[in-house]
């Protein structure tokens, strides 16, 4: 009986851990009943069900506001839908397990193995249309700065490094207390505070300051599909109003205007008078999110306006899947279940103020570190997201969502400008600090100054080395231990 409540209490204390409560704490120990019952185990049947159990348990906390998605109108199927989703992420966790097992029983691996398997397969997860970064263990990690400063060079799969080495570690402690292990263990633990205050401190914030207004209307998933006129006029109204200094760029969310104002590749006037006076009299560039139709094509955008002008656009990349976007194969055997169906966007479009050069990228993006380092790396001096989380009325969706961007700001050293319909609208220094923020369902204008940057960090040069790194240990440690298996046998014959 000890068992399985041992592996409850370690999911549902990291499950707490990835909830934005300040409890990331937690999954410093939270990881180390669970391995304990782990190592216990002797065939595969127990270690897929403790796994099964772990991670249902686990990923129900985490992801239970998947439930309150407003845009399902039957509760039923938000249900089952969160229920589904739990289970899929469940073979993850199985996959996990099941190699370590398999490594272990065949080639004599020790459970100091898994912090490099947890990564290899965290970071292969995060790969792909179905691919997932939003539920990385690093992320239990958003309210440590000091020690987050380490992905400057790792990535987020770093942080995951180091979460179940100390859980291993601890492991290894409870089976054996000496100075040894006590050692290990405190060194472990304390080379990312020390590094990370090192790295604080050699960084700098040096660069061009740009003025912002963030718009956040707060307008209803209703209200919304109601009347888009009305929330154009909201948000219109909301950007006129008295500011504390003239922005030199305006930001409306993610889907904020009518796709219909792009036309024939050129801005439509015949749209909206209201529109075209505000945007011929703003001193201020505007970012501003579409439902965009080209040709036989839909995207989800960002344009770029100057005057009434659309300078540029971003189609996003990284959609939803099976509710942006449902593969072909679904609809064949009837099963799409999706809202809309976007087309995948595929230009790297850079957008820009005078000579600075920024990026801007659309909800779920803020959560997958390549596609923005890639932006770096092609010249944007600081980052901004457009979001509409309406879909969900309540936390901890919304901030667990927006605290995903603090990892971007970090890795990269660029300011991050987040834009959201219902909230959370931010701004992130480059050191991961929140400066300034307008809290979920609330009506706001976040006025802020941001610091533009060209210096690259090394995950933005080399991106997830770190994690490849770990993979190709995992295959020379197999190598290695394939090959001493088969000495042991031939010497034995």
């Amino acid at each position: 009986m000890y068992k399985y409540i041992l592996t409850i209490i370690s999911a549902i204390l990291m499950g707490l851990s990835q909830q934005p409560w300040s409890l990331g704490f937690l999954a410093w120990f939270s990881l180390f009943p669970f391995f304990l019952i782990i190592e216990e185990q002797t065939t595969y049947k127990g270690i897929f069900k403790y796994s099964f159990i772990w991670s249902f348990v686990y990923h129900l906390i985490f992801f239970f506001w998947i439930s309150d998605n407003i845009g399902l109108d039957s509760q039923i199927l938000r249900y089952l839908i969160m229920i589904l989703v739990v289970l899929v992420l469940t073979i993850n966790i199985f996959t996990i397990y099941g190699i370590y097992f398999y490594l272990k029983r065949k080639l004599n691996f020790s459970i100091i193995s898994l912090p490099f398997i947890i990564v290899s397969i965290e970071y292969v997860r995060s790969l792909g249309f179905y691919g997932s970064a939003w539920n990385s263990l690093s992320y239990s990690q958003t309210d440590f700065l000091i020690i987050s400063q380490i992905i400057e060079y790792t990535g987020i799969f770093g942080l995951t490094f180091w979460i179940v080495l100390l859980n291993v570690l601890i492991l290894n402690l409870y089976l054996k207390i000496n100075f040894k292990n006590m050692f290990i263990l405190g060194i472990v633990f304390l080379f990312p505070w020390i590094s990370g205050s090192i790295l604080k401190a050699n960084h700098k914030i040096n660069g061009d300051k740009i003025k912002v207004k963030l718009i956040q209307p707060n307008v209803a998933l209703e209200e919304k599909r109601r009347s888009l006129r009305g929330s154009l006029n909201k948000l219109i109204n909301l950007s006129k109003k008295p500011s504390n200094h003239i922005a030199d760029l305006i930001i409306w969310p993610e889907s904020s205007i009518s796709g219909n104002f792009y036309k024939q590749d050129i801005y439509n006037k015949n749209l909206s008078p209201k529109m075209n006076d505000f945007l011929k009299n703003s001193r201020s560039i505007l970012v501003a999110g579409a439902d965009l139709r080209v040709n036989n094509s839909r995207y989800n955008s960002a344009l770029l306006f100057k005057s009434d002008s659309i300078i540029s656009i971003f189609n996003k990349q990284k959609l939803v899947p099976n509710v942006e976007r449902t593969p072909d194969i679904f609809n064949m055997i009837g099963l799409n279940i999706g809202l809309t169906n976007f087309d995948i966007g595929t230009d790297m479009n850079m957008f820009w103020i005078n000579e600075t050069k920024f990026a801007t990228m659309i909800c779920i993006e803020s959560v997958f570190p390549d596609l923005t380092r890639k932006f770096v790396n092609q010249g944007a001096e600081f980052i901004t997201y457009i979001v509409n989380d309406g879909w969900y009325p309540r936390n901890p969706q919304l901030d667990q969502h927006a605290d995903r961007c603090i990892f971007r700001a970090i890795e990269n050293r660029r300011y991050v400008a987040r834009c959201a319909n219902t909230g959370v609208t931010m701004v992130v220094d480059s050191y991961g600090n929140i400066t300034e923020k307008i809290e979920f369902n609330k009506e706001g204008v976040l006025e802020a100054e941001i610091i533009s940057s060209d210096k690259k960090t090394f995950y933005t040069k080399y991106g997830d080395v770190f994690s490849i790194f770990n993979i190709i240990i995992i295959v020379i440690m197999i190598i290695k231990s394939s090959i001493s298996r088969r000495k042991e046998k031939n010497e034995n014959f």
